[in-house]
């Protein structure tokens, strides 16, 4: 078994003379993918048949050229631990699977495919892949601080929570058909994966229908939540002068 480092110079040393020409052949494919999903990363070959693979090296790697998948002449030297029993690469196509997909897959991956010709390997084809994570958001909770006297206008905080998603989110809200703009603060914890807070300050008037919507990436989740003022003529202010005239 080869290590890390004996694999990463056997490769380099293949590749140095073919730097220009991979210059000129990279792609670049941007995918995303939810946290516990599968994921394929193509590469930029189909090998002609699952025999041929013996006349081949193929090496995904990170952007830091962490090995990821290496195969040479048909034979796996090495998968990286952070990967281990998570990732298979087909022996045709050279596409890589992620199962399940982690935050930390958060990356970018290269593919690079040399073959053997006339006793030496010359660059088949390279390919970036561009790996967007996103972990989903909870569902919105929303509470109101309201005064247990509050009576007819009243002013009232509203707060609204998500946590355990990915990337850092926006939040957004509509009462009674309005946009509004709340005050957030979105904070990373220690897995990475972020909680928001959001806090809304609002005059009650009347009835109000509000939404507190969490977007992230391509994604979102929302909630809705309605208030209703208590009404002037049940105030105990108002019941008692209206007594006091009986």
């Amino acid at each position: 078994m080869w290590s890390g480092l004996a694999l990463k110079n056997w490769f380099w040393q293949g590749l140095f003379v073919l730097h220009f020409t991979s210059l000129v052949f990279a792609q670049e494919i941007t995918l995303k993918a939810k946290v516990g999903d599968s994921v394929l990363l193509p590469c930029c070959y189909k090998l002609p048949s699952l025999q041929a693979l013996f006349k081949y090296r193929v090496y995904w790697q990170t952007k830091n050229s962490d090995v990821v998948i290496a195969y040479s002449k048909g034979t796996l030297l090495r998968t990286d631990a952070k990967y281990e029993n998570r990732t298979k690469m087909d022996l045709q196509n050279l596409t890589m699977s992620i199962f399940p997909v982690k935050l930390s897959d958060n990356d970018i991956y290269e593919c690079i495919v040399q073959e053997l010709e006339n006793g030496a390997y010359k660059l088949a084809c390279d390919v970036t892949v561009v790996l967007a994570v996103v972990a989903d958001f909870s569902k919105p909770v929303i509470s109101a601080d309201v005064p247990k006297d509050a009576c007819g206008s009243t002013e009232v905080m509203v707060n609204c929570s998500s946590h355990g998603g990915f990337p850092k989110p926006r939040v957004s809200g509509i009462l009674n058909n309005m946009s509004v703009d709340w005050q957030t603060k979105a904070a990373a914890s220690e897995n990475s994966l972020y909680n928001v807070t959001a806090k809304l300050q609002l005059n009650l008037t009347e009835d109000i229908v509000l939404t507190c919507t969490i977007e992230y990436d391509d994604f979102k989740v929302s909630s809705n939540y309605s208030l209703t003022p208590r009404p002037e003529k049940l105030c105990p202010r108002a019941m008692a002068l209206g007594h006091s005239r009986k």
